[in-house]
């Protein structure tokens, strides 16, 4: 059951928008379909009908309006809202535009390549180090959402993209997001430099970021952690045409208790490959996580403990301009048991 207030919510942002609705205003609707089988310890299959996402658009001379809501369960069966972006924008200068509200952040390729359905990306979901597991319920560790301000860059020499997100930062776990009320005085800085190709390397982006943070402790019981420093530096390289998709992102994650020199360290990566042939993309993935011990924060919010090496492959059809259909098979290698997932889907945007 959708809680009444987020009903509320989205009954109202579509009223106003049928006030103030302009001739470029766009409103799309974006979703997935899945027969998803799971075998660890059981055997388990399910159809899921799991996510929605309404993304509403509107541009006022310099100024831009985008409002994302997403319809989702993740975890069971109860559907529940989130306001995924709530984001306003401001041209300043050809060179230089300006948003402020919730963000996608600018780190790596998929945080901001990908932010509306599925239907756009060649696998069947993200990287599990952006979105972590659906049958969870909690995001990923790279900080691919934020509340704050973002600054975007464009220097015409070298077409290098230059992105500055100054945000609340992290919540006192992966699932919470500080929309209203940051768990510490301190803000998050997020620098990404970015380089991208013309003429016969148009389609090639390659580029780096530097994340600093403070996390905020967590005092409930049972899931306790101290606060902690967190440093991330990550590097990122796409070549992505309507024949050929290779995307390639590592992220080495360091926190430091407060206090002490205690350090814990991550490192996770991915490497996915596809090539068209007419409207089939066959696809493979390989995920790489590894982490120097248990990491309080990560393991206190239920993300994947110890080491994991996911791989998969599958194809992807376009069916029309507006559904694709996808079939993925993938093993996760980890130091306890293998994991096995089969998921048939349809992804749709309109």
């Amino acid at each position: 059951m959708i809680h009444a207030r987020a009903v509320m919510f989205a009954t109202g942002l579509a009223l106003v928008s049928d006030q103030v609705a302009r001739a470029d205003a766009t409103i799309n609707f974006f979703g997935d379909l899945d027969y998803h089988v799971v075998k660890q310890d059981t055997t388990n299959n399910s159809f899921q009908a799991s996510s929605l996402d309404i993304y509403a658009m509107d541009t006022e001379r310099n100024f831009t309006f985008i409002g994302e809501l997403i319809a989702q369960t993740l975890g069971g069966n109860d559907f529940g809202v989130d306001a995924d972006r709530l984001e306003v924008g401001y041209k300043a200068a050809p060179w230089l535009h300006l948003s402020a509200g919730r963000i996608r952040t600018s780190i790596g390729y998929y945080a901001d390549a990908y932010q509306t359905g599925k239907f756009f990306m060649t696998p069947v979901s993200w990287p599990e180090m952006y979105e972590g597991s659906p049958l969870d319920g909690f995001d990923g560790i790279v900080p691919a959402h934020g509340v704050g301000v973002h600054a975007d860059v464009a220097r015409e020499l070298g077409n290098d993209n230059g992105k500055f997100d100054l945000l609340n930062g992290r919540g006192v776990d992966l699932g919470e997001i500080a929309a209203f009320q940051d768990g510490n005085n301190g803000k998050a800085i997020n620098f990404r430099l970015r380089y991208h190709g013309e003429g016969d390397l148009e389609g090639l982006i390659v580029g780096g970021n530097v994340y600093v943070d403070d996390i905020p402790a967590d005092a409930t019981t049972g899931v306790e952690h101290v606060a902690m420093h967190e440093l991330v530096l990550g590097g990122h390289a796409a070549y992505v045409t309507p024949m050929v998709h290779a995307v390639a992102e590592l992220f080495w994650f360091r926190h430091r208790e407060h206090g002490t020199e205690v350090l814990h360290t991550t490192l996770a990566g991915f490497g996915e490959a596809g090539y068209a042939f007419g409207d089939f993309m066959p696809y493979a993935r390989v995920e790489v996580l590894q982490a120097s011990d248990m990491d309080p924060y990560f393991t206190t919010s239920g993300f994947l403990n110890g080491d994991h090496q996911i791989t998969s492959a599958g194809v992807k059809y376009a069916a029309s301009a507006s559904v694709a259909l996808k079939l993925q098979a993938s093993v996760d290698h980890n130091t306890t048991q293998n994991g096995y997932e089969a998921i048939t889907q349809a992804a749709f945007a309109f």
